[in-house]
């Protein structure tokens, strides 16, 4: 048993939080201890609950328990009266006939379901009118105890879960439901429990796998409809259930067509009120009415920025005291007087002298200056120091840079928050554009910080937190880019900020796919093309995104007619979308006339340098052409391809596109040498990449593109043997078989092999079989450290946080030989920002505690340290690691679950071993599993003195799990890793 078994109750009781339960029923399906206990345990309850019922009882109802410490109380007092009384009943339930059950078991008696989502069992999906209890709770449903004994009789699993799922019971659901086979019905239910848990976006993702499998399914579809409606995506919501409604199921289909009405008229009120008010806005800046006290209510961000625009256009003292209503108005939204004060000193003004500018400013509003008018105005506004007009007028040029130290001093004179939060804003926006974005992102988010709690100055915080996310996707940090999203679309949504919401729709469904969530990049990118058909020109960066999500999932017809669609838009292709192309030249999908849209776009791309964002993305632009290009003249897309990793070269360490123009221009000359079966320059390669000599001996190349897998190995006597297909038909999840037997067989001899494995294989276990000794060779062996002592380091005994409600680990005990090279962090002291001061010189690093994988607080895992006592942080991460720099070239064991699980794009494995080797480990040791807690120090003491002792810490793995297996037979062994 691991310490995951000792969660087994508060897992039955539905305690754990999302993030864990879904851990422990990944633990579950593996651990026969915890399956017999459980059944023991829902045994009990069940026999439990036949006592507490009346003697006269006969259907034998099960009601859901009390609360979770009255339900153990009353499971103590009641068992032993189950044990004598009930266990009789049991068994003459367990014998009567199983004829088929009742759909009572799962619908009850009510006129009504209380579960929205739709369940696959027939017996559960007789249609029943949705109702809920508008105190926001229902009252328990009863499950008939002899029915739930038929069906296990017959092992109806599906039942049981089904029963479970509608008695609000997901813990105890999903246990049955991981007894099934993979099928789109499981999917589906899967689905209808993750709705259960507000897992929105795990829904979607698997009603879309339902739904590939076998299209049409209807509970799979309302399932979708639901799961979007959830997610705030109205139209692809309607659309869902539109398609059930076409299926004509009695009653379903009604209820159906009247969601999807209801839907689209929701999003078509809100659409219409949003463009309502910004027509009376435009009006109101050109002297029009005032706007109405309900449009300032819905829109108060809107209506604001229009209140400044209508001030600075005002051409009389009775104009401006017209405002004075708006301005009450929204200074009582924001707090203050800000307005109220503007509209004092704007009275105060001379009309006379402000009238030659304003009807300027109007035509400024309506985009009617060129940059060249636009900068004659600028002028002219500064000489006649007409501040507040110079204010707005600054905000139109697109280089910020310019004017940003103007305009934050012309911000800050006005002593109006929104005006300074607009300053760090456009601030922050000059740094993106010098290339400072690491600047930008600490500007953003300290500007961030003053944003004030609740609806003050929403539409302000609203920009900077879509500029954050903007910055770390730039950045290639997409699970903080979508949190930052996510925090931007709620306010968007407060606010009725509809375009905003529109933007940030784009935005997310870009950051869903750079994720690799592609059925939720796919809604979010569908609902932005569907809330404004009209606007083609506006859908270039949708489609492609959308063209890039079908290629990731090998639909390359499905990536070709989402690039048709944005062709007939009639943009110039934009970089995306050349990459698109040239992404699909070595597919059955890719036209004639590609190579002279390709040609016509890069050429224009590099004419229009202001629409590139960073330098790297010049390289970008190099190997596009080169990728391209070398599917039909391998000279020149070579030649090409060299010249973008040399562009890139000097970038890589600021510029994440420089970053990736380089990896993938090294995945394009590996393939294609592979594929003309030029082993030895395919190897050369991969070494070169790392900054590696060419091996000698016993390595192992590995990298896979879409279709296509390339392998080139080397044997103990230096002999070459390759691999190439382009057989794959699904994205790659496993690498167990990668490797074809030939080659695994030709490695056999070796005393060790590095392999050089590219994302997304890199940190995979089970790439080569257990009996050979292997390691990821990340990148070149750290210079030793020359007479610097031994300094070992132990993390252990950690305060993990009580919300996370974890297991305590077994103490730590050092053993009876350690010496004074020993030290130790425990207990309290032993935070995150104590464990990456304390590693810095060490020579060893041991770090005994739990392993999380959340994808919503990080790529990869998280090792859960003692919380920091200023701000409670507890998580180490790989981004923790960032520039840290481990003089003492450790040795580090990760004695924690999950440690080596890894995040793959296709540039990089964002993990933690991987971040240990890039900040100086020489080896990293990792699990990418559960790690038995008993088992633990057993496994791998022996096996750092053995690498302290100067062992190839490959061969002390290879053998220490050899043995392993044939004295305790514990799989887990198998997924321990090493990374050097």
């Amino acid at each position: 048993m691991t310490e995951q078994c000792d969660r087994l109750e508060s897992f039955i009781d539905g305690e754990l939080a999302p993030a864990d339960a879904e851990n422990f029923r990944h633990h579950l399906t593996g651990c026969a201890a915890c399956e017999t206990r459980m059944k023991e345990l829902l045994a009990l309850e069940l026999l439990a609950d036949d006592a507490l019922h009346e003697p006269g009882d006969s259907t034998l109802a099960f009601v859901p328990p009390p609360p979770q410490l009255k339900r153990r109380k009353n499971w103590m007092m009641v068992v032993p009266l189950a044990l004598a009384a009930g266990l009789a009943a049991w068994v003459l339930v367990t014998r009567t006939d199983s004829s088929p059950t009742s759909p009572e078991l799962w619908l009850g008696q009510d006129p009504g379901r209380t579960l929205e989502a739709r369940l696959t069992h027939p017996g559960a999906d007789r249609h029943r009118p949705y109702q809920v209890m508008r105190s926001g709770g229902n009252s328990p449903r009863a499950l008939s105890l002899r029915e739930l004994a038929k069906l296990e009789e017959v092992g109806d699993e599906r039942g049981i879960a089904s029963a479970y799922l509608l008695r609000g019971d997901p813990a105890q659901a999903a246990a049955f439901l991981d007894k099934l086979p993979a099928s789109p019905d499981l999917d589906s239910d899967r689905a209808a429990l993750a709705l259960q848990r507000g897992a929105h976006e795990e829904a979607l993702a698997l009603v879309d796998r339902a739904l590939k499998a076998k299209p049409g399914h209807p509970q799979a579809l309302w399932n979708r409809g639901l799961a979007l409606e959830k997610l705030g995506l109205s139209l692809q919501a309607a659309e869902a259930f539109e398609q059930v409604a076409a299926q004509r199921e009695p009653g379903w289909s009604q209820e159906a067509a009247e969601r999807a009405a209801d839907l689209r008229r929701q999003e078509d009120t809100q659409r219409k009120g949003w463009k309502g008010t910004k027509q009376d806005c435009d009006q109101m800046v050109s002297g029009g009415p005032v706007l109405a006290q309900a449009q300032v209510e819905q829109h108060p961000g809107l209506s604001r920025l229009c209140f400044y625009d209508a001030l600075r256009t005002a051409t009389s003292p009775e104009r401006v005291e017209s405002l004075r209503p708006l301005a009450r108005q929204l200074d009582a939204v924001d707090g203050g007087t800000h307005l109220e004060d503007a509209l004092q000193r704007a009275a105060r003004s001379d009309f006379s002298a402000r009238a030659p500018f304003v009807a300027d400013y109007v035509r400024l509003t309506r985009n009617e200056l060129s940059p060249t008018q636009l900068d004659a105005f600028l002028v002219k506004l500064r000489e006649a120091r007409q501040d507040d007009l110079l204010l707005g007028a600054l905000l139109f040029p697109k280089d910020l840079r310019q004017h940003e130290r103007e305009y934050r001093e012309l911000a800050l004179a006005t002593r109006d928050p929104w005006f300074a939060l607009l300053a760090e804003e456009r601030q922050a926006r000059a740094d993106i554009q010098r290339g400072q974005i690491p600047q930008a992102r600490t500007r953003l988010t300290e500007a961030l910080r003053t944003c004030p709690d609740g609806a003050r100055f929403n539409y302000r915080c609203l920009e900077l937190e879509r500029n954050l996310a903007l910055v770390e996707r730039q950045l290639h940090r997409p699970v903080e880019s979508r949190a930052h999203g996510l925090l931007a679309l709620a306010r968007a949504r407060a606010g009725h900020e509809w375009t905003k919401e529109w933007r940030l729709l784009q935005e997310l469904g870009q950051v869903a796919l750079f994720h690799g969530d592609l059925s939720l990049a796919r809604a979010y990118l569908e609902e932005n093309i569907q809330r404004l058909p009209e606007r083609c020109e506006d859908h270039e960066s949708a489609y492609v995104n959308l063209a890039l999500a079908f290629h990731r999932t090998l639909d390359f017809n499905g990536a070709r007619e989402q690039l048709d669609r944005a062709a007939r838009c009639g943009n110039p292709p934009s970089l995306a979308r050349a990459f698109a192309i040239a992404d699909l030249a070595h597919t059955q999908a890719r036209r004639a006339e590609d190579t002279e849209v390709l040609t016509r776009g890069l050429e224009a791309l590099r004419a229009s340098p202001a629409r590139l964002e960073t330098a790297g993305e010049g390289a970008m632009l190099r190997h596009i052409e080169g990728r391209f290009f070398v599917e039909q003249d391998r000279r020149r897309g070579q030649a090409l391809l060299r010249q973008a990793i040399d562009e890139a070269a000097p970038l890589v360490g600021s510029d994440v596109n420089a970053r990736k123009a380089r990896v993938y221009s090294f995945t394009s000359l590996i393939l294609d040498a592979s594929r003309h079966e030029e082993l030895e320059r395919a190897m050369a390669l991969f070494a070169e990449e790392r900054a590696l000599p060419l091996p000698e001996r016993c390595a192992l190349g590995v990298t896979v593109d879409d279709e296509r897998t390339a392998l080139v190995a080397r044997d103990a006597s230096g002999r070459w043997v390759g691999h190439f297909d382009t057989q794959r038909r699904e994205r790659l999840e496993s690498v167990e078989g990668l490797v074809p037997e030939r080659l695994a067989q030709a490695l056999r001899d070796c005393p060790h092999v590095d392999v050089l494995a590219r994302p997304p294989v890199l940190g995979k276990p089970d790439l080569l079989p257990p009996d050979i000794a292997w390691a990821y060779r990340v990148g070149p062996a750290p210079a030793e450290p020359t007479g610097q002592p031994s300094r070992r380091l132990v993390v252990a005994d950690v305060h993990a946080p009580a919300e996370l409600r974890l297991p305590s680990l077994r103490a730590w005990r050092p053993s009876r030989d350690e010496d004074a090279t020993l030290a130790t962090l425990r207990g309290a002291s032993a935070t995150p920002s104590h464990v990456l001061r304390a590693m810095r010189e060490a020579t060893e690093v041991q770090i005994h505690a739990h392993g999380v994988v959340d994808p919503s607080a990080a790529d990869g895992s998280l090792l859960v340290l003692s919380p920091e006592a200023q701000g409670g942080r507890y998580a180490l991460t790989a981004s923790d690691l960032h520039g840290e720099r481990l003089e003492g070239r450790p040795v580090v064991l990760l004695a924690a679950c999950h440690a080596a699980h890894s995040k793959a794009y296709f540039h990089e494995t964002f993990g933690l071993p991987v971040a240990f080797v890039e900040s100086g480990a020489r080896a990293v040791l990792a699990a990418t599993q559960e790690i038995p807690d008993a088992e633990a120090s057993d496994f791998f003491e022996p096996v750092l003195a053995r690498i302290r002792e100067g062992l190839p810490a490959a061969r002390v793995l290879r053998d220490a799990r050899q043995d392993w297996l044939r004295s305790r037979g514990s799989a887990w062994v198998r997924q321990v890793l090493l990374f050097e």
